[in-house]
């Protein structure tokens, strides 16, 4: 999670996680974490020292259970953006992607693994709101997702058809559903959206299929190194996709069902630490992309 720790963040991320902070304690909500800030808005990284992220004593997922939530009005007219997705999360585990972030440990050694299965998607056609507040995703989650099929591991990842309001273009965070502990993230509707795209040039996907794919990556690569904001960050607050946010080292990753996508690099501290990534936007050499 980005934390407002020092004078070196922006002062639009600053009011942001203010204002966020206000929402949650307002409404008893848990924080948005790792926001995928729009282009142009990213923080700096680190404090001073080392870059790397540290662990914090929280949980990890060693694996996890995906399933995808698409909510709006306008998910009657998907194209090719919930077909997308699909092919995406099924592809994301076991693909050398999934495997960058596979060195971080947490509780009892446990390990985060490439262990990532997808349970295929739900369709809600009410009307979406909330995408400020993490109580209402949360809420949407709980909703659709049958308590019998709730998973510990479960990362939920809701699609709304709301166009972005704000400097960011998703985040994740947890909650209870009927007393099992999940994982969530949410999701602007990033059509046309300049500051969310990462201008890929893999054939076949739209634009705003594109956009979801990569700040999907962004957003399940963090929730298995930090779901619950007490695992894995560095001295700033910023969680492995935070740190690489907008950089990328090849022009596409293929996932293990062969798909094609262009999706951001993930923080390694073992390639940092080596001098064996690429630059991150400060110049910091532990990005990996897995390509």
């Amino acid at each position: 999670m980005n934390r407002c720790l020092s004078l070196l963040v922006i002062a639009a991320f600053c009011a942001a996680l203010t204002a966020n902070a206000q929402e949650a304690q307002k409404n008893n909500a848990p924080p948005m974490l790792g926001i995928h800030w729009a282009k142009g808005i990213e923080p700096a990284h680190g404090g001073g020292g080392s870059p790397d992220m540290t662990w914090h004593g929280g949980d990890i997922m060693p694996s996890a259970f995906t399933q995808a939530i698409f909510w709006g009005t306008s998910w009657t007219s998907p194209g090719d953006k919930i077909s997308g997705m699909d092919l995406w999360y099924s592809g994301f585990g076991g693909s050398n992607y999934a495997g960058t972030s596979d060195e971080y440990t947490g509780l009892n050694n446990d390990k985060v693994t490439s262990t990532v299965s997808y349970g295929g998607h739900f369709v809600d056609t009410t009307r979406a709101s909330g995408g400020n507040n993490t109580s209402a995703i949360l809420a949407e989650v709980c909703k659709v997702i049958p308590t019998g099929n709730l998973a510990t591991n479960g990362y939920y990842a809701v699609y709304t058809d709301l166009p972005r309001k704000g400097n960011y273009c998703a985040y994740h965070s947890w909650g209870s559903c009927s007393g099992v502990n999940i994982q969530f993230a949410f999701f602007w509707n990033l059509d046309g959206d300049a500051g969310c795209d990462p201008q890929s040039t893999v054939s076949g996907e739209s634009q705003g299929l594109q956009a979801l794919a990569n700040v999907s990556g962004h957003e399940l690569s963090e929730a298995r190194t930090d779901p619950r904001g007490t695992a894995w960050f560095d001295s700033s607050g910023a969680e492995n996709g935070d740190k690489c946010a907008w950089t990328f080292n090849a022009p596409y990753v293929t996932f293990s069902n062969r798909t094609q996508w262009k999706i951001q690099g993930e923080w390694s501290n073992h390639a940092y630490d080596t001098n064996t990534g690429y630059p991150n936007s400060s110049g910091q050499n532990g990005c990996l992309q897995g390509q």
